[in-house]
């Protein structure tokens, strides 16, 4: 396989990926492997998605437990009990023992909804200025 499909066919928007002068088949922990077999050390590691590596063995076996008893695989923001799970034990074991009380935001996979997100941010910073006003800088 050459890159020619990639050539003809995909947008040259997203040039950052042809960077790389060939095609992967398969990864493991920080190796990509491509159609010949040769290895090249993963410094992309998925835009930090994948900082723990590929296809380590328990994560790899959790996920086919999870889609062999048909767990939900897309849901975006909507609830479920895998994201419910993922919630509680979040704030068990990364916020509560450090004391800290925030709250989870899942943005949705597109920009608009990270603009919508910060208009909400804007807006509710904006509501709390008016409770609780910054002094203003003096002219003098």
């Amino acid at each position: 396989m050459t890159m020619d499909i990639f050539d003809r066919h995909e947008s040259e928007v997203r040039s950052y990926c042809r960077s790389f002068p060939t095609v992967f088949t398969r990864a493991e922990g920080s190796w990509l492997y491509d159609t010949s077999g040769r290895a090249y050390l993963d410094f992309f590691a998925g835009a930090s998605v994948l900082n723990y590596g590929h296809n380590h063995p328990q994560l790899k076996q959790a996920l086919l437990d999870y889609i062999s008893a048909d767990g939900i695989t897309h849901s975006l923001d909507m609830a479920s009990q895998a994201k419910a799970e993922f919630l509680e034990a979040f704030h068990t074991h990364i916020l509560a023992p450090r004391g800290m009380t925030h709250r989870v935001q899942f943005p949705g996979p597109t920009g608009t909804n990270a603009v919508e997100a910060a208009l909400k941010l804007a807006r509710k910073v904006k509501a709390a200025r008016r409770s609780f006003p910054l002094p203003t800088p003096s002219t003098a």
